[in-house]
């Protein structure tokens, strides 16, 4: 017990920026969910839309019923996908799955209180379920930003100061203080923390490799880790292009990671491990229609392949990556700085980027309905943190190098840069939850209402 408050204590004291900054963002996602859920009290749940779908799993376990003949008395309506073969929860089961330690926790808390009040809270949907899963959604929040600055600190080589600073614009900037707290019930702070935890294990497998000293279960973790990544969101497996292209600079080292990865003891247990790991989604497909492979959306929400909307997905008024979330800009400019040093990860999240735009832009729905921003991209935003590391970078070294007003300049343009993008994200995301930016449609009348709030 003392080793062990001795290394929390050292790890706090290595780390203390990057403690205080997750300590002070979790306590305001806590009082942003009171805030807005309690305090205001919104008429709507806690858990809804898309989040109600991927959670759904969970009351069906307590309740044994599949079939989720359940939630007729509840306050929230859910329709089933008509599929070949039957009726079935569109929504794949990985978010459940990482929310299953919080919902279990508030069950067991509801039992309690049932047995000793005699009330009948034990339900699986009344409020202390859903808070606790907007709770979990921080938990996640908080250990894929350790992760994340842990990639960038250890592994890639960026100093302290530029892995805090990165986290700090990526979690203020964009919209994924959002998805961590408000909208905590979707897919994507979980998605955001797989990713995370992916590169991070990625980074520390291949460090170890070179030393022979690796062991089989290490390397079935990449099944498990791309099966989890597919269950929360079934398009965000193409990240594994990240574990295919690692260390790729060129066509000879393409050629050397193939020979690498396609050995059998390398392809074999993580093919095995991630066929393994997708069990209770193949299970509940064939149990529910028959077959061991659905595609759960039907053929009403198609994807657009030869016509994809990736102008609209990056850049529109309505839902544009870079026009809700412009600090992202950033990153394209880090890509172009990073090229000629081209790092382990830089081939691999590049193809990543362009593969993950095309799908999601081809998507029928490519705005994704209501949301704040383009909500799909919190799940990636491990990829935009690189590369703004390597912008932070480039000024770090800058002025290690002389304080020439050049330098001061160039400086004062993108921190300044980033304090306006921080500024304007979160003066949204407020009008988000006070209706003034509505879910979807927003136009440049909904921009001047927005203006208009500071009045």
């Amino acid at each position: 017990m003392t080793k062990t408050a001795d290394k929390v204590r050292n790890y706090v004291k290595e780390n203390r920026g990057l403690c205080i900054f997750t300590a002070v963002t979790a306590f305001l996602m806590f009082l942003s969910i009171v805030w807005v859920y309690h305090v205001k009290v919104l008429n709507a749940p806690k858990v809804y839309s898309d989040g109600f779908g991927y959670f759904l799993y969970l009351p069906a376990v307590i309740h044994g019923d599949f079939s989720f003949a359940f939630i007729e008395g509840w306050e929230h309506p859910f329709e089933l996908k008509e599929v070949v073969g039957g009726m079935i929860d569109k929504y794949p089961v990985g978010v459940a799955i990482l929310e299953s330690p919080f919902f279990f926790l508030a069950h067991v808390v509801c039992l309690i209180k049932d047995a000793l009040t005699g009330s009948m809270t034990a339900t699986g949907y009344t409020n202390l379920y859903q808070y606790m899963i907007l709770f979990g959604g921080v938990f996640y929040w908080i250990v894929g930003t350790v992760l994340l600055y842990k990639v960038l600190e250890k592994y890639l080589g960026f100093s302290g100061k530029v892995s805090l600073l990165t986290c700090i614009v990526i979690t203020y900037g964009t919209n994924l203080f959002h998805y961590a707290s408000y909208d905590a019930g979707f897919s994507h702070v979980y998605s955001y923390f797989l990713f995370n935890l992916f590169l991070y294990y990625l980074c520390w497998y291949e460090s170890r490799e070179t030393e022979g000293i690796n062991k089989l279960w290490h390397t079935c973790v990449f099944g498990l880790l791309a099966g989890l990544i597919f269950l929360c969101r079934n398009t965000n497996v193409v990240f594994v292009i990240t574990y295919i292209l690692y260390g790729v600079r060129d066509w000879e080292t393409l050629k050397k990671r193939f020979l690498t990865i396609l050995k059998p003891r390398r392809a074999v247990p993580i093919v095995l491990t991630g066929i393994v790991t997708l069990l209770p989604q193949l299970l509940y497909w064939h149990a529910a229609t028959g077959h061991w492979l659905v595609y759960s959306y039907g053929a009403d929400e198609p994807f657009y392949w030869l016509a994809p909307q990736i102008g609209n997905f990056l850049f529109s008024v309505r839902k544009g990556l870079f026009f809700w979330s412009p600090v992202l800009l950033l990153a394209i400019v880090g890509i172009f700085m990073a090229y000629k040093r081209r790092k382990q990860l830089y081939t691999g999240l590049v193809v990543f980027l362009l593969l993950i735009v095309y799908i999601s832009s081809a998507w029928w729905c490519w705005y994704y309905a209501g949301a704040f921003g383009q909500r799909v991209a919190v799940d990636f935003m491990c990829l935009f943190a690189v590369f703004i590391a390597c912008v932070f970078d480039r000024l770090e070294q800058m002025g290690q190098n002389g304080s020439g007003v050049r330098r001061k300049l160039l400086s004062g343009l993108v921190y300044g840069y980033c304090g306006v993008c921080i500024v304007w994200n979160l003066w949204c995301m407020t009008a988000y939850w006070y209706r003034v930016l509505p879910t979807d449609e927003a136009d440049w009348d909904t921009i001047r209402a927005i203006v208009g709030m500071i009045r």
